[in-house]
């Protein structure tokens, strides 16, 4: 990043942030309040070839993983079924039971998070989103506001930025092209397909879902967000949720989509299980289980994909005394849990602690236990955010990790997001900062036509 100082990122962070903020780029408190989410002003710059690598093994963990929950799911032990269908009851377990007999494709849309380990190698995969893959607005309007204002930095026309953001793809597009293509693959014949993005009340990412809605309308199409109670499916030919079905009321309208995937066009089916980290464990077994992996149908990419994940099992008592005697390296946390609530890394906790922690949760069954994973050590470096509307700013060192969206279709998204934070666990609800992805080429062109704008 030599065309920018350390006084140049700054500046270009604090008129980037307010300009992402004004468009979306925060979160819904309980209260009702509204914050900023941070933005980082140092940008991740990642080559054109690691971003394509990081997609194409996103798309092989999915599909990985959505083959060998439907083979679990038929014929795996009594904790295997458990780890994926026992924490689900009501309308939830109602709806996943359509996942592999009804609904078209179980993941249109799916999120993979990595980490980028400290001491070198490949990123790796951490675990699978398929309910809620949300931040690709939140994405784009880092990214995009990052650019105008490093462009306007270096004295550049707006139009010249304007290309150089388009030049970096958009999140919001992908998942734009994604929706109409799984319509299209459904038999649907309209340009532009009407869309529902429906998230449930208070919903903390609520403006995020409303700078998509904006989008998708200025593409062509009619688009409300909507919540379970007021979106009749049957008026939509497209459904994007964004709430977990557990939240939606038995009664409501939209619980007609999510109990007949195979007749709404819904984005995603009910497929909570394949979060299920047991189900993730499995997958890194496979590696290593070539028998598991020849039932479940891998292809040799998929079983690439498994090896190249940390090492995950599922936690038994046969485990404990690695995990005690080797407290450093390792991770646990909860088979079906989100937000890294139920995560206790070794290294964090004193030896006596992490004893109790990995004996209580090699203990505990309930919804497929818990699982224990190989401690990644993630890349961190100096950082400065811009925290709040008086663009305060806070710096540190920050761990990052990559965010990579994929899909089971032909047509699906790919590109990445990167979230930093002060704690090892990122996340963006819990205080995390997202830091803008610029492809090296951008950065590159940015750079060199800044140098010629100068002669």
């Amino acid at each position: 990043m030599s065309a920018f100082s350390a006084d140049d990122l700054r500046a270009i962070g604090r008129a980037a942030a307010p300009d992402a903020w004004s468009h979306g780029m925060t979160v819904r408190k309980p209260d009702g309040s509204v914050v900023p989410i941070p933005l980082v002003c140092e940008p991740q710059v990642l080559p054109r070839a690691t971003l394509e690598s990081l997609a194409a093994q996103a798309k092989a963990i999915l599909s990985g993983a959505v083959k060998l929950a439907g083979h679990l799911v038929r014929a795996g032990d009594p904790r295997d079924r458990e780890a994926l269908v026992g924490p689900f009851q009501g309308l939830e377990r109602e709806a996943m039971e359509k996942l592999f007999a009804g609904a078209p494709c179980p993941a249109i849309v799916a999120r993979v998070d990595f980490l980028v380990p400290e001491a070198g190698g490949e990123p790796k995969a951490l675990e699978l989103n398929t309910t809620i893959p949300a931040m690709q607005a939140y994405a784009d309007l880092a990214t995009h506001s990052w650019i105008r204002a490093a462009a306007a930095r270096r004295g550049l026309p707006p139009w010249t930025a304007n290309t150089l953001a388009d030049r970096c793809g958009s999140h919001m597009e992908a998942l734009r092209e994604t929706l109409v293509h799984f319509y299209r693959m459904r038999g649907g014949k309209k340009e532009h397909p009407s869309i529902a993005l429906v998230a449930r009340p208070g919903d903390a990412q609520i403006n995020e879902q409303r700078r998509l809605a904006q989008h998708f309308r200025h593409r062509g199409h009619q688009a409300k967000t909507l919540l379970p109670t007021t979106c009749e499916p049957e008026n939509f030919d497209l459904l994007y949720r964004h709430i977990w079905a557990h939240r939606t009321p038995t009664d409501a309208p939209f619980a007609r989509a999510l109990r007949a995937p195979e007749t709404f066009n819904l984005a995603n089916p009910v497929n909570g299980l394949l979060e299920a980290k047991a189900l993730f464990a499995r997958l890194s077994e496979c590696a290593e289980d070539e028998q598991l992996a020849d039932r479940a149908g891998l292809d040799d990419r998929e079983r690439a994909a498994a090896g190249a994940l940390p090492w995950t099992r599922r936690l038994d008592v046969t485990l404990v005394p690695r995990l005690i005697a080797e407290r450093e390296d390792f991770v646990v946390k909860r088979s079906w849990d989100y937000g890294g609530k139920s995560v206790s890394l070794g290294t964090e906790l004193a030896p006596k602690e992490w004893q109790r922690r990995v004996r209580a949760a090699a203990a505990d069954h309930e919804g497929g236990g818990f699982i224990a994973q190989e401690r990644i050590f993630t890349t961190r470096a100096p950082a400065t955010r811009i925290v709040d509307s008086g663009l305060a700013e806070r710096s540190g060192v920050l761990y990052r990790d990559i965010s990579t969206y994929t899909g089971l279709l032909d047509t699906a998204p790919s590109g990445s997001v990167v979230r930093a934070a002060t704690n090892p666990i990122v996340n963006i609800l819990g205080g995390g900062g997202l830091a803008p992805v610029v492809p090296e080429d951008v950065m590159s062109a940015l750079e060199t036509t800044s140098r010629s704008s100068r002669r």
